[in-house]
């Protein structure tokens, strides 16, 4: 009966131990997802400020005002250095970086001047 019991112990701690890890993973995905979803902001930012007459297609057309006001306020390069810092968020993170750290140095670098 106790080996029965011990066994089971061990059990539930992997069990556990699978579900933090697998919340770890959930939440690492969405916050990538979330960064993929700026970088693209970012990238309809750069389109129109390097592109202005529409050639090329947003990839969130839905947000084009906010496009069109982040292209005035940083230009092209402003942008494309503010893409370059969330590839380098999401670099961090899949190095295992902890998401609090790498969140922050991503912030400061989106609010360094143009």
């Amino acid at each position: 009966m106790v080996a029965a019991s011990r066994g089971s112990a061990g059990q539930l701690k992997e069990l556990e131990k699978r579900q933090k890890s697998r919340a770890t993973r959930i939440g690492r995905d969405s916050l990538d997802r979330a960064l993929v979803d700026l970088a693209g902001l970012y990238r309809d930012a750069l389109v129109l400020a390097a592109a202005p007459s529409g050639e090329l297609p947003l990839n969130h057309p839905d947000r084009r005002a906010d496009a069109v006001e982040l292209a005035r306020l940083i230009g092209p390069e402003g942008a494309l250095r503010r893409i370059d810092a969330i590839l380098d968020c999401r670099t961090a993170l899949e190095q295992n970086v902890k998401p609090q750290i790498a969140l922050e140095a991503l912030t400061v670098a989106l609010r360094l001047p143009a």
